[in-house]
C-alpha cells in the first residue's frame, strides 16, 4: 500500500519531472517505470534532498544544497553520502549532483559486481525502462557520437592484429590504462538470471587517460600495462565483441566499450534505428563477392548489427548496417568478403569539446541548452 501510495507522491512526481529533462538524456516524466526506478532508488527524504540537487554537470557544495533544502548541513551529509555509495549521485569532496540514468546511475551502481535483492530489482527496473527505447526519442538527428573501431590491421583486415590508427595507437598514446571489473550491461543481465551469449559479465570496459584515472580510483577498475592491454584486446576479439569508442583522437582520454548485441544497451539502440545516427561513417566497410559467396552462414552469429542475413538459403548483406568492424571478414571460410576504405570516413574530433562543436547542429544542442538553462 505505501508503495502505491508513493506513486502518487508529489515528492517522486517531481523528481520523475527533474530526471525527464533534455539535459538529464530521461524518459517521459509519465513514464511509470521511471517512477518505479526512483521510488527503488531514493527513499522519501533521499528523493526530497535530490530536489535540491543540481544535474551532473556540476556539483554544488553541500552548504548550499543544505541552503535549498532549509537544513543544516552536518544533518544531511549523511544521507547523502550514503546516496553516493549506493551509486544513485555523484558526490563527496568538493560538492554533489545528480547523475542521469544512462550513462551514470546504472553504471554507477552496477560497478562493483554486487548481487543483493536491492541491486537485482535495480537491474530489472533499469533493463525494463531502457528497452521502451525512449533514448530513441533523442536521435531525431544524427548525433555521432561514438565510433566503431576495426579490428583488423589496415594492411591486413583478416588478421587479428590491432589497426595502427584504432586501439593500438590508443594504447601507444596513454601511460595510463585499465579494464573494468566488469560490464554493467552484462551484470544487468546476470542479476535477472541471463547470461551473455558472447563474452563474460567480468569482461569490462577499456580505460585511457583521465577516464581511467577516475575508475581506478574509485576501485571499479584495475590498471593494466599495455602488453595486458594488448591481450584483453586480442580475447576480446575472439568473442567477436564490437568495439565502441568516443568519437576522438586516440590520444585524447576515452573509453572503450566491448560490446554484444544480447546485453548492451547502447547496441540495443543502434540495432533499432539507423546506426548512422549514432556511430560515425566506418574507415572501414564490407564488401561481398556475391560470386564468392557458398551462402554458407558463417557471417551471420559474429555480426552483432544484423547486416548479414539469410533468406531462405540465400546469403544477404545490407551494407547501411555496417559499422566496419571487420568480424566478418575473419569468419567467412571462402574469402568472399573485403574490408575497404570508405569514402565517408571522417577523422575523428581531436576530444570531446571539439566533438560537442561538431555535432551541432542537431538534437544535442537541445541537451545542451537544457544542461545550462535547465529547461526541456
Amino acid at each position: 500500500m505505501a508503495r502505491a501510495m508513493n506513486y502518487n507522491n508529489a515528492v517522486y512526481r517531481d523528481l520523475a519531472k527533474k530526471f525527464s529533462l533534455q539535459a538529464m538524456i530521461g524518459p517521459d516524466e509519465t513514464e511509470a517505470l521511471l517512477t518505479e526506478l526512483l521510488i527503488h532508488c531514493f527513499t522519501m527524504e533521499e528523493a526530497e534532498l535530490a530536489l535540491h540537487l543540481p544535474m551532473f554537470y556540476k556539483v554544488d557544495p553541500i552548504e548550499k544544497v543544505a541552503r535549498s533544502a532549509g537544513r543544516d548541513p552536518g544533518e544531511i551529509r549523511p544521507i547523502l553520502d550514503s546516496m553516493v555509495a549506493k551509486g544513485v549521485i555523484r558526490g563527496r569532496g568538493r560538492g554533489y549532483a545528480l547523475l542521469p540514468i544512462l550513462p551514470g546511475m546504472f553504471e554507477n551502481v552496477l560497478m562493483e559486481g554486487d548481487d543483493t535483492p536491492w541491486h537485482r530489482e535495480f537491474a530489472r527496473i533499469a533493463n525494463r525502462l531502457y528497452e521502451t527505447g525512449y533514448v530513441r526519442k533523442y536521435l531525431e538527428y544524427p548525433t555521432r557520437v561514438v565510433r566503431s573501431i576495426p579490428l583488423g590491421a589496415e594492411q591486413d583486415m583478416k588478421s587479428t592484429a590491432l589497426d595502427p590508427d584504432r586501439v593500438e595507437q590508443m594504447i601507444r598514446s596513454h601511460d595510463l590504462m585499465a579494464v573494468l571489473n566488469n560490464c554493467q550491461c552484462r551484470q544487468a543481465r546476470h542479476l535477472e538470471g541471463v547470461e551473455c551469449r558472447r563474452a563474460g559479465r567480468l569482461d569490462g570496459c577499456l580505460a585511457f587517460g583521465s577516464i581511467a584515472r577516475m575508475y581506478i580510483e574509485r576501485g571499479g577498475a584495475r590498471k593494466v600495462d599495455a602488453h595486458s592491454m594488448r591481450s584483453v584486446v586480442r580475447d576480446r576479439i575472439g568473442m567477436n565483441l564490437v568495439f565502441f569508442a568516443g568519437n576522438v583522437a586516440a590520444g585524447s582520454a576515452n573509453q572503450i566499450c566491448t560490446c554484444c548485441d544480447c546485453c548492451c544497451h547502447m547496441l540495443g539502440q543502434i540495432i533499432g534505428v539507423d546506426p548512422g545516427l549514432i556511430v560515425s561513417a566506418p574507415k572501414y566497410r564490407a564488401v561481398v563477392n556475391e560470386s564468392a559467396c557458398t551462402d554458407c552462414g558463417r557471417c551471420l552469429p559474429p555480426c552483432n548489427l544484423m547486416a548479414h542475413s539469410m533468406e531462405g538459403k540465400r546469403h544477404r548483406y545490407d551494407p547501411a548496417r555496417c559499422i566496419g568492424c571487420g568480424l566478418c571478414a575473419r569468419a567467412c571460410p571462402a574469402g568472399a568478403i573485403d574490408m575497404r576504405e570508405n569514402g565517408g570516413y571522417r577523422k575523428p574530433a581531436a576530444d570531446f569539446k571539439r566533438l560537442a562543436v561538431r555535432i551541432a547542429p542537431s538534437k544535442i544542442m537541445a541537451v545542451i541548452r537544457g544542461v545550462f538553462t535547465g529547461k526541456r
